[in-house]
């Protein structure tokens, strides 16, 4: 396991974990490259994701960006999800727990680039947002 490669997955999955960008997603998978068990990577991942995400709460509170009434049904539904999760993970297989992880993982890539070739479409295939007019 190459301490480097994690130091540096460490850093760029704090950054987007503070963004609220899935930073754990990116630490998780680079865990598991890097040799560790499944299981003891989304551990090590829970552990982490803990301070950052409080850190992240903590600025976005301070520059108003958080909406309490939004958050509390995601909770809500979210608190049962914790439970079943670690309930099913702990009786998969690794392999199958893997594969899971994967599937996951293609979807939510399939799912950005379609979003990401809509916004290009949208914008004429312009990488870069059109000039604004001025008034």
């Amino acid at each position: 396991m190459s301490w480097l490669v994690i130091a540096l997955a460490s850093v760029v999955s704090g950054a987007l974990g503070a963004m609220g960008l899935g930073g754990g997603g990116i630490l998780l998978l680079v865990l598991v490259w890097a040799g560790m068990p499944q299981l003891t990577a989304q551990g090590v991942n829970l552990l982490m994701i803990l301070p950052v995400g409080l850190l992240g709460l903590y600025f976005h509170r301070k520059n108003g960006l958080t909406e309490k009434q939004a958050a509390l049904p995601l909770l809500w539904g979210g608190l049962p999800g914790v439970v079943l999760g670690v309930w099913l993970g702990s009786r998969l297989e690794e392999g199958t727990l893997r594969s899971c992880f994967g599937v996951l993982i293609l979807l939510l890539a399939a799912r950005e680039l379609w979003m990401g070739l809509r916004l290009l479409r949208q914008n004429g295939w312009r990488l870069t947002a059109p000039p604004q007019e001025k008034p």
